[in-house]
C-alpha cells in the first residue's frame, strides 16, 4: 500500500550532517514508492536556493527523478527572507497556512527535520 508521507523542512542548510540525513531519508523513502511530498517552513525555505552547499541543490534537483513532484514553501517565510521562487533550485509551489494545515491533514506520516 502507498502511503503518503511529507517531509517538513524547517531548518536552514548549515546543520550540516543534518541536513545531508534529511535528504537521503528523503529520497529513499520515494525509491520505495511511496508518495512522498516536501514542505519548506520557516529557515527551511534557504535550502531551495542555491548556497554555500551546493551538494544540497544537487540533492533537491534529483526529486522529480524520483517521482517527487509535490513540493511546497510556506508563503509566509518567503519576503522576510529576500525569497522568490525564481531563486529556488527545483519549483516549489508557495502555500498559505490554511493551506499547510490541509497538506499535513491529508498524509498518513508527516517526518520534521
Amino acid at each position: 500500500m502507498q502511503r503518503r508521507i511529507l517531509f517538513v523542512v524547517s531548518h536552514a542548510p548549515q546543520r550540516g550532517a543534518l541536513t545531508a540525513e534529511l535528504l537521503d531519508e528523503l529520497l529513499i523513502t520515494a525509491a520505495f514508492e511511496q508518495k512522498v511530498s516536501v514542505l519548506f517552513v520557516g529557515d527551511g525555505a534557504y535550502q531551495l536556493v542555491a548556497g554555500d552547499d551546493p551538494g544540497t541543490a544537487r540533492g533537491y534537483r534529483a526529486l522529480p527523478t524520483y517521482d517527487v513532484h509535490d513540493v511546497f514553501v510556506e508563503r509566509a517565510a518567503l519576503k522576510p527572507r529576500s525569497l522568490t521562487p525564481e531563486r529556488f533550485v527545483i519549483a516549489a509551489r508557495p502555500l498559505a497556512r490554511p493551506a499547510i494545515r490541509r497538506l499535513i491533514g491529508a498524509q498518513d506520516v508527516v517526518v520534521p527535520d
